[in-house]
């Protein structure tokens, strides 16, 4: 049982044992003795392809390498950058630093190198942007081949975590910034190679791309290698891990509590309205009562239905009487007029005796039929001989006439007895409508179900309301404070505890280096400097104390110089896990003046001439000052106005 297990079990209350479990389960790992760095270095690098757009043509750039101080120098916008970003890209696996127009112009990317003394190449090829390729580890491994930039980016970032020993760190990310909801996150190969480069840019970050998921932490221990920081993140983050899922559950169990609460009060109205129910049903007549009120009611609507067919019938006989009688009285009264006005005729033109005929107006006595019937009683215009008077006889008439009043009053009898037989009906249909309606209320006043079925209902609904309201009231918000929770929040105080007895005294130092060089560098306002382990850095000076990402770009610019500086002094006293190869692109940019160049050239070939399989490659447009550090055969340098490759 280690001394670090056996204080987190004295600070938590278990045992040891228990403390054991707990940490081995959330995999929090001791790292109080740190293994020793791997050195990576960098032999040879080869390039190849054809530049495209204002300026065209073939290209190839090769260029070996070795320990100490490397320096590239052009002008800017000549290349020299692109040489140190194809060399993260080999590294790294993926580089979208570099430009899309350079990397299109690429062909053809070799990169031998040296881990410890084990040698490895990455080489690739583009092809109508399809990048395919292999890395080779040694005679006696097999080479990876990869296919894709996916691919290229797990080979390299598998082979580097390996090979360099880099154990994945732990790191907690918030969801929304002030909230406590996150996910854990990992610190693996993609950050880790920000350590081996260092650009010329305005950012707050002192070291790296990013701030975010303790980036500068994870950078801050592979160079200085601080003890009990890892062990103190898995603690942390396992026990923010642990925090959350206890959080989930309480409001899961809360949820709950509010679903059975509302499901319980569901119950309980459905038991009223059945014992409502059942109240109703045992409150109405008996069902035989309700039967024989069916059964009347059923037999009014038959004997109802048969009067009103009666009716309708002797409706429809009347009606067809009333129209034969109608009809008859019509006729007879039609002939009676016709023979009156007959008789009236004759009677009227036979008394008449015209002088002219009505057609013509020819005078009677012109016509011929008068002359030649002279002496004899003729008619005067048709000139024959008039029957002989007879008397006149009434009897058809008056006969008629009788019919005819008959027939009146019949006729009257009938339209009475349609009228009545039409009432008749109406009553009818008004009594089968009632018996309808009692028929309907008979049968709606029959209940839907027996009183047992209600009963059964009542007491089932009763049954699962008991059980419902039991777990409800069993069911409690969890409270999660557990001696998981307990145990880990005692190994981070630990850890914690320990990082900071034996990482203070190293940050300590390294702060009074960083000040010491910034001021070499040109930060003469610079007081003093205090770089904490969580990245963060205080500077005090001549008007005030700031912090780094209040500095102006050219403060920022040198405080990032002498941090990797001091980085790497102090690192390599109190075992860094830097691998010692470091990339930095132009070292004398913003406000640097040509002095402070100087200064940093120089210190980083200090730094190399000091320290064992260090290996550093800086970019620079100043090329008098790369020639007057850097050994020749160090220097790869463009003259003014030429290209890098």
């Amino acid at each position: 049982m280690t001394t670090f297990t056996e204080a987190v079990a004295r600070r938590a209350g278990v045992s040891a044992e228990k403390a054991a479990r707990v940490l081995e389960h959330h995999h929090v790992r001791e790292s109080g003795l740190l293994p020793r760095p791997h050195r990576l270095a960098l032999t040879q690098l080869e390039f190849s392809g054809t530049k495209a757009g204002k300026v065209t043509g073939d290209f190839h750039f090769t260029w070996p390498l070795g320990e100490g101080l490397w320096c590239l120098a052009a002008d800017n916008l000549k290349g020299k950058s692109s040489v140190l970003e194809v060399i993260w890209w080999c590294l790294r696996g993926e580089n979208t630093r570099l430009r899309k127009g350079v990397r299109r112009w690429i062909s053809h990317v070799r990169l031998d190198g040296l881990i410890d003394e084990d040698p490895f190449s990455v080489e690739f090829r583009q092809t109508d942007g399809v990048l395919a390729g292999r890395l080779e580890t040694g005679a006696a491994t097999p080479a990876v081949e990869f296919t894709s930039e996916a691919e290229f980016k797990s080979v390299m970032g598998a082979f580097m975590m390996n090979r360099l020993n880099l154990e994945i760190l732990r790191g907690w990310r918030d969801d929304v910034k002030g909230e406590e909801d996150g996910k854990a996150t990992l610190t693996d190969w993609p950050l880790f190679s920000h350590a081996l480069i260092s650009r010329n840019r305005n950012s707050e970050v002192l070291l790296g791309e990013t701030a975010e998921n303790g980036a500068v932490v994870s950078l801050l221990q592979m160079f200085i290698g601080l003890p009990w920081t890892s062990t103190r993140r898995d603690a942390e983050t396992a026990l923010k891990t642990l925090r959350q899922q206890h959080r989930g559950e309480r409001r899961r169990a809360t949820q709950d509590t509010q679903a059975r609460a509302e499901s319980l009060q569901e119950l309980k109205d459905q038991l009223a309205q059945a014992e409502a129910d059942l109240a109703q049903d045992q409150a109405a007549p008996a069902l035989e009562d309700q039967a024989t009120t069916l059964e009347q009611a059923a037999a009014h609507i038959a004997s109802s239905a048969q009067h009103h067919a009666q009716a309708v019938q002797a409706h429809t006989s009347a009606q067809l009487r009333f129209t034969e009688i109608h009809q008859a009285l019509i006729e007879d009264h039609k002939q009676l007029r016709d023979l009156r006005e007959n008789t009236a005729a004759k009677r009227y033109f036979g008394a008449l005796s015209p002088t002219c005929c009505p057609r013509c107006a020819t005078p009677v006595s012109d016509l011929a039929h008068a002359r030649a019937g002279q002496g004899e009683h003729h008619c005067s215009v048709c000139g024959t001989r008039p029957p002989q008077d007879a008397p006149e006889d009434t009897t058809a008439i008056d006969q008629l006439a009788k019919n005819v009043d008959a027939l009146r009053d019949a006729d009257r009898q009938a339209r009475s007895a349609v009228r009545e037989s039409e009432a008749a009906c109406v009553r009818a249909e008004a009594e089968l409508e009632t018996a309808r309606g009692q028929l309907a209320a008979a049968r709606a006043a029959l209940p839907d179900t027996s009183v047992l079925r209600r009963q059964l209902d009542v007491e089932r609904l009763r049954g699962a309301l008991n059980e419902r309201a039991a777990t409800h009231d069993r069911a409690v918000v969890p409270d999660v404070t557990d001696t998981e929770e307990v145990i880990l929040k005692a190994a981070h105080k630990e850890a914690d505890m320990r990082a900071q007895k034996e990482g203070g005294p190293i940050m300590k130092r390294v702060s009074a280096e960083i000040h010491a060089l910034a001021v070499r560098l040109g930060y003469i306002a610079l007081q003093d400097v205090k770089l904490q382990s969580n990245g963060v850095m205080k500077l005090r000076q001549d008007d005030g104390d700031i912090f780094f990402k209040d500095a102006v770009d050219g403060e920022q610019l040198r405080l990032r110089m002498a941090t990797l500086l001091a980085l790497l002094r102090v690192g390599q006293k109190h075992g860094g896990r830097h691998p010692g190869l470091l990339l930095i692109d132009s070292a004398g940019a913003q406000e640097m003046i040509p002095t402070d160049l100087a200064e940093t050239l120089q210190q980083l070939q200090a730094i190399c001439d000091e320290t064992d399989g260090l290996q550093i490659i800086a970019a620079t447009a100043n090329r008098d000052l790369a020639r007057e550090v850097v050994p020749a055969d160090h220097a790869k340098i463009a003259e003014k106005g030429d290209y890098m490759w």
